[in-house]
């Protein structure tokens, strides 16, 4: 992603903004339904969820597809076509590395919702939002809802779908209005159900694409 004229900037180009996504990421996360059970109840240690959070955000920047607007005030973590989210090497370090955060039993927990979002996983080639934060005191500007509508309107142009897991049921209406549509249901061991979404791209946008003149 390119930086555009409504100021999203892609963060590998700015790796200094890395911290602030991940603070970003966990202040908005810290009342989300399914994560917050887990990753935000280690009182024990505080920076729990920051260390959490800053694996997957760190990891994510070896692929250019990372954007924030306003300073990271909403930031989207976006994964190519058949792009990981983590690499190898943390994937068999996961279970220590949440055992450390988190203890046994709640990663056990974690580890069987991380399972049910990977088997609802449709194959083949799309773009996955992995996390779109905004932080609590810029709620309600439109932010975060208008950094995902300019990353699609990338996706658009390139003609690719894109899936995301709705992690509270809360903001299905809100990705329904940019388009999406339900896919799956996921169902927790918390027993909450959740949806997951997909998104054609749009033919407008193709057309336009198609039609524009070359430079």
């Amino acid at each position: 992603m390119t930086a555009d004229d409504q100021g999203s900037l892609p963060a590998p180009e700015d790796p200094g903004l890395v911290p602030r996504i991940v603070e970003t990421v966990a202040l908005a996360f810290a009342d989300d339904p399914t994560w917050s059970p887990i990753v935000e109840s280690n009182t024990a240690d505080p920076t729990a969820s920051r260390r959490y959070w800053e694996l997957f955000v760190r990891s994510a920047q070896r692929y250019p597809w990372t954007s924030a607007v306003d300073g990271a005030e909403a930031v989207a973590v976006w994964f190519p076509p058949g792009a990981e989210e983590l690499t190898p090497s943390e994937i068999e370090e996961f279970p220590a590395f949440a055992t450390e955060l988190f203890g046994p039993r709640r990663t056990e927990e974690l580890l069987r919702i991380i399972d049910r979002f990977d088997e609802a996983r449709p194959p083949g080639e799309y773009f996955y939002l992995s996390l779109l934060a905004t932080r609590p005191a810029s709620r309600g500007r439109g932010l975060g809802l208008g950094l995902l509508q300019a990353d699609l309107h990338r996706l658009d142009a390139l003609g690719q779908p894109s899936y995301l897991e709705s992690s509270n049921p809360a903001n299905d209406a809100r990705y329904g209005r940019l388009g999406y549509r339900p896919h799956g249901r996921i169902l927790l061991p918390s027993g909450l159900e959740l949806t997951t979404m997909w998104r054609d791209p749009s033919s407008s946008a193709m057309g336009d694409r198609q039609e524009r003149p070359a430079a």
